[in-house]
């Protein structure tokens, strides 16, 4: 996630300074559902989430952009405010979070697009194991939202266009601290964007020389490491594992991915530990294997991935067997 808000962020001086952009801001509400994706979550999901979104905008109209995606995309900064409709247990989230949003047809009266954007969030009520122990949810105040949008714009006149949305939205603390289910819900939003210098659409030629992505099929190997509190106590232990992964690219800017991983989980080896003493249970073992596949964006050295996996060897039940992952990551060659 810091990957991603740094090339969003890294990409605001270019933006800021140049001249072939648009700057547009629009305001849609929203409205929702919850999707119960773990039997632990009943009775939580049965609300409707509903908010507002604020984006600030600049389309970028220059020649480098078009050939990157034979679009003028878009970049810009969204807050949202969503409420779970559920104050006493799930509270609110209040999000800001940097975006990038292809354009389909752009030139058109009705045109589509693409979003995709990943960033922080507040969130006013969370997991308390006295308190608040409904909440399975999230556990931290400070966690991540990652939003995945299609949408289309109707254009009105050079300056007002109305903006449909179809959203899908995840906040997750990215597995620091227990209990972590995350929270995906879905929305539609219907408002309206005011564009406040508006630029000539220019239909430019698509150099079909230009390669994007410079390989066809990649194979690679990750290390990863964090930190995790225990379901009770504050105190932080170590999850570490590797990953063997392989892409496949299809057209410009797309692939597919397939990985195996395996994990050592030092949080939940200690809670395993609390369990055996006090219910006299066997010790479980705190390592995992899974499987997962799915797609990748790729922008640049940029990858963009969304995973649907599945725990192989889950020994210790507190996991879902089926899980989904969303994150960006920058390839590193060793020489």
């Amino acid at each position: 996630m810091t990957i991603l808000r740094f090339i969003l962020f890294s990409a605001f001086p270019v933006i800021l300074f140049g001249q072939d952009k648009s700057t547009i801001l629009s305001v849609r509400p929203h409205y929702g559902f919850i999707i119960k994706h773990s039997g632990k979550l009943s009775g939580l999901t049965d609300t409707k989430p509903f908010g507002i979104e604020i984006n600030t905008t600049w389309q970028l109209m220059d020649e480098t952009s078009w050939q990157y995606c034979y679009c003028y995309p878009r970049v810009g900064l969204t807050f949202n405010y969503s409420n779970f409709a559920n104050p006493e247990i799930l509270g609110s989230s209040f999000a800001l979070f940097p975006y990038v949003e292809p354009q389909i047809n752009g030139g058109e009266k009705i045109s589509g697009f693409i979003k995709f954007g990943i960033g922080p969030v507040f969130l006013s009520n969370v997991f308390d194991s006295v308190y608040n122990p409904q909440n399975k949810f999230f556990s931290t105040h400070i966690s991540f939202i990652v939003q995945m949008a299609l949408g289309l714009h109707f254009r009105i006149n050079e300056k007002i266009n109305l903006r449909f949305t179809g959203d899908f939205n995840h906040i997750s603390n990215g597995g620091i601290k227990n209990p972590n289910l995350g929270i995906n819900y879905p929305t539609l939003g219907f408002g309206a964007e005011y564009v406040l210098n508006p630029l000539p659409y220019l239909e430019r030629n698509k150099d079909k020389n230009i390669r994007l992505v410079p390989y066809n099929q990649r194979f690679d190997f990750l290390a990863f490491g964090t930190g995790k509190t225990a379901v009770k106590g504050q105190e932080r232990y170590p999850v570490m594992g590797f990953t063997a992964l392989y892409s496949y690219v299809f057209g410009r800017q797309q692939g597919v991915s397939a990985a195996i991983e395996y994990t050592f989980d030092y949080a939940d080896r200690e809670e395993i530990r609390k369990l055996s003493l006090n219910d006299n249970l066997p010790v479980k073992d705190h390592k995992y294997l899974a499987i997962n596949a799915g797609h990748e964006l790729l922008l640049g050295k940029f990858n963009f991935y969304q995973q649907l996996g599945y725990y192989l060897y889950s020994p210790f039940k507190r996991r879902d067997r089926l899980y989904q992952r969303y994150g960006l990551k920058l390839p590193h060659k060793i020489n």
